[in-house]
């Protein structure tokens, strides 16, 4: 383990994946079959260094270095591209905290309410990374006591509202244009302590782009939040 994450420091810091680093991670990588904890933890340790490492200039070379770098870690995974988590408990939030903390280059969340105070803080910390945020939420749920709107879009993260008599009830959050987070989960403490909710995490193409194009649709509609 020590020597894949050794070559993957090594392969991100001249800023150039050379062919033969590639062949050499799936060489290290395929020695020895790694179960799905450690499969886990080498994604986070690269995403991990793409956020230690990234800027405004080098942003198109760190999102092709995670793409080969989780290239590599593909050959040994063999679950199915999706994950799925319940509450109560911390999984839910977990997941998401996660996501936001692999963002690279933008974050597209479209969700009912965010009250939940970890939640906020790792969207915030995201935006002062350079992470390029934007939020869609219900104009009344940002009115109940504990909601975290304002204070985002105090921050400013562009957020836009539903300015209907319905509801803007979706819950879901691309990231990177590769990852989807979506289910019946509220970002709420509730959620985590209470509920019996669900998340998906899925990373197949055809579905992320589907959202996407929602997002961008309902990002037309909906209007300015101040």
């Amino acid at each position: 383990m020590n020597d894949i994450i050794a070559h993957l420091e090594e392969s991100i810091q001249d800023e150039f994946f050379s062919k033969a680093e590639r062949r050499g991670l799936r060489e290290l990588i395929g020695e020895k079959p790694l179960d799905q904890h450690q499969l886990n933890f080498l994604r986070s340790k690269i995403y991990e260094m793409a956020n230690a490492r990234v800027t405004p200039d080098n942003y198109k070379f760190i999102i092709e270095w995670i793409k080969a770098a989780n290239s590599a870690l593909i050959t040994s995974d063999k679950q199915e591209a999706s994950d799925v988590y319940f509450s109560p408990g911390d999984s839910c939030r977990a997941a998401i905290i996660h996501q936001l903390n692999s963002a690279i280059r933008e974050v597209k969340i479209c969700v009912f309410t965010i009250s939940d105070d970890l939640i906020t803080d790792t969207i915030i910390t995201s935006h002062k990374k350079g992470v390029n945020v934007q939020i869609i939420t219900d104009n009344d749920k940002m009115e109940d006591e504990g909601s975290d709107i304002e204070q985002l879009a105090g921050e400013g993260i562009p957020v836009k509202i539903d300015s209907t008599p319905n509801h803007m009830h979706h819950k879901f959050m691309v990231v990177d244009e590769r990852a989807l987070l979506t289910g019946s989960y509220n970002w709420t403490r509730s959620a985590a302590r209470y509920n019996h909710e669900n998340i998906l995490l899925t990373r197949e193409t055809p579905v992320v782009r589907s959202y996407l194009k929602e997002f961008s649709q309902l990002w037309k509609e909906m209007s300015v939040f101040r």
